[in-house]
């Protein structure tokens, strides 16, 4: 079975007009038409663009170009950011998962933006901070960092190339319940005094859930409530005050 997403491949401030141009070519390779770039540093209608673009060089002008990741994710229902450095035991926000887990792990149907970094520095730890999940390429050698057209391809491959068995019995939860979820994480972890960072770590986790529509709902109730109760206490620790 063909898990089907909507996808929208993101770069972060491009730098080689080659890269850029390959990109564009793989993306009509996969029937992919929606494609977003942070404030490129080349010419995006440069010459070589087209040439190393072959038979995706039309798609040049359908790129939207903006100056922060935000608006590229703004209509998204699931992102991810792409690194090669992950896994480090002390750090909540690079536990990755591998690209074959993405469509695993995300409701079928669902829009997802694929996030790669700059060819130089990859993304920030604030940009990680921005997406729903956080993904790896794992290599049988210590040395992953493979050149970015190589990791668009192999992620393209992995969600729109191949047929997938759903590993959830039972209806999935939806990606809008999923984003009312992470907003109440969000509104919960600042009200605990969590860093920005581990809030996101938490709305990683959440995206790792492989939850139905019904452990969806428990899981609002829990958390609405949760929120409610933190905020009557503290409604009260003031009064006292």
């Amino acid at each position: 079975m063909k898990i089907s997403f909507k996808i929208r491949i993101v770069l972060v401030e491009p730098e080689g007009r080659m890269n850029f141009g390959q990109v564009l070519r793989l993306s009509k390779n996969f029937g992919i038409d929606d494609v977003c770039v942070v404030n490129p540093k080349i010419d995006l209608r440069d010459r070589e663009v087209a040439e190393f673009a072959a038979g995706g060089a039309d798609l040049v002008e359908k790129v939207k170009v903006v100056d922060a990741l935000g608006k590229c994710l703004e209509d998204i229902d699931f992102s991810v950011c792409t690194t090669s450095i992950a896994g480090a035991p002390e750090d909540p926000l690079r536990q990755a998962v591998s690209p074959r887990a993405i469509p695993l792990l995300l409701p079928r149907n669902s829009k997802i933006a694929l996030v790669f970094g700059r060819e130089s520095v990859g993304l920030t730890r604030s940009e990680l901070a921005m997406c729903s999940l956080v993904s790896t390429l794992v290599t049988p050698s210590e040395y992953n960092v493979l050149n970015i057209t190589h990791a668009v391809a192999l992620y393209l491959y992995e969600l729109v190339g191949r047929d997938f068995e759903d590993v959830v019995v039972g209806e999935r939860c939806p990606a809008s319940y999923m984003k009312i979820l992470a907003r109440y994480l969000e509104k919960l972890g600042e009200s605990y005094g969590l860093t920005r960072y581990e809030i996101a770590a938490l709305k990683h986790v959440l995206s790792k859930a492989l939850l139905t529509k019904v452990e969806c709902r428990t899981l609002y109730k829990l958390l609405k409530t949760s929120l409610a109760i933190y905020s009557k206490f503290s409604r009260r620790e003031l009064e006292m005050e």
